[in-house]
């Protein structure tokens, strides 16, 4: 796959998911770079500060990699402060949940919110892919 996304963002707070999800992007070549953050809310101040400043557009996430459970600020609520977010263009970034989460309850919760996909971990070059597939879309 060509290079189609400035910036890629991992956020989980689980060190070998993110090793193994950031390995992955880079193999498939998708993006130009890939910030990974351990919680909501530095993922919310990354996406404040890399998007709210045009020098910085560059950084800005295309999309976003979200786990559910993460301490400090889990997923629902970081998507909860996104959702209020009047940043140019960010209804633009895409977030894709990538938990390992099979609660039907979470699945139920993700879909009250404006996400673009749903995948258990671990992620694999495929579900990527056909995460990605669906973006363009």
């Amino acid at each position: 796959m060509e290079k189609q996304y400035h910036c890629v963002m991992l956020v989980d707070d689980d060190e070998i998911s993110n090793f193994i999800s950031e390995k992955i992007i880079r193999n498939l070549n998708i993006a130009n770079s890939i910030k990974v953050v351990s919680n909501g809310k530095l993922a919310l101040h990354y996406v404040k500060e890399s998007c709210e400043h045009a020098d910085l557009q560059i950084l800005c996430p295309d999309f976003i990699l979200l786990d559910i459970n993460m301490p400090v600020m889990d997923g629902f609520q970081f998507l909860d402060e996104f959702s209020k977010l009047s940043i140019p263009g960010y209804d633009k970034i895409k977030i894709i949940i990538l938990t390992s989460s099979n609660n039907p309850k979470d699945v139920a919760s993700a879909e009250k919110y404006k996400i673009d996909g749903y995948i258990n971990k671990p992620l694999t070059k495929e579900k990527l892919e056909n995460a990605v597939k669906g973006l363009s879309n």
